[in-house]
């Protein structure tokens, strides 16, 4: 797992928002009250999506009330999906290489290994 427990509990929420008419809503809105545009958090929607993958065509779940916002402010989410991003770009130089990526070298999401 890439993502924290409360970072999946609030994605659901999110990641559904951003795909599900009408487009919106307190999660959204959280976020954007701090300032984090949809574009900011693509490397934290991508790894929502490899973590809990959808078993159908919806994605995450809908909510009118928000989780719990689990990351401070916007520099937080920006550092989050920064560090995702790498992890990301690691796995596919790894992927391109043909050496799989074993489950020690995903960081924690403290910034720790795991250990494998």
């Amino acid at each position: 797992m890439i993502l924290t427990r409360e970072e999946i509990s609030f994605l659901d929420v999110y990641c559904y928002e951003g795909t599900e008419p009408p487009f919106g809503g307190p999660a959204t809105d959280v976020m954007r009250n701090i300032g984090v545009q949809n574009g900011d958090s693509l490397n934290l929607q991508w790894a929502y999506l490899r973590d809990k993958p959808p078993t159908s065509p919806t994605i995450g779940k809908p909510s009118k009330v928000v989780p719990s916002l689990p990351w401070a402010n916007r520099e937080a989410v920006l550092r989050r999906d920064a560090e995702i991003r790498a992890l990301r770009e690691e796995m596919q130089r790894a992927r391109s290489i043909n050496l799989p990526l074993q489950e020690s070298d995903i960081p924690a999401p403290n910034g720790a290994r795991t250990a494998g």
